[in-house]
């Protein structure tokens, strides 16, 4: 007598599909979750590496004002605006 298969399901990680929204100098950056990101903007990342693959998403996700006041930015801020887009996102750095 054989039993029935039983259904395996897999926890899936925490997304978030809210955009992120963070203001520098008066000019709305809004990008998307990284959790929850668009089948099109994973295909166009998907072979790049994370430097490539992050400036790539930024260039594809923000209008040219925003990226104008990126460039601009002190680069302290730049990191902070970053890792409160990967905390928004869900995502962390895990446990070392």
């Amino acid at each position: 007598m054989t039993s029935p298969a039983a259904t395996t399901k897999l926890a899936q990680p925490r997304t978030v599909k809210d955009d992120f929204t963070y203001t520098v100098d008066g000019v709305a950056i809004v990008l998307p979750s990284l959790s929850y990101l668009k089948p099109g903007l994973v295909r166009r990342i998907r072979r790049l590496g994370d430097v490539d693959a992050m400036y790539t998403l930024l260039e594809l996700s923000l209008a040219p004002e925003a990226l104008a006041v990126l460039d601009e930015m002190d680069p302290d801020s730049y990191h902070q605006l970053l890792e409160a887009w990967r905390a928004h996102s869900g995502l962390s750095l895990g446990e070392s």
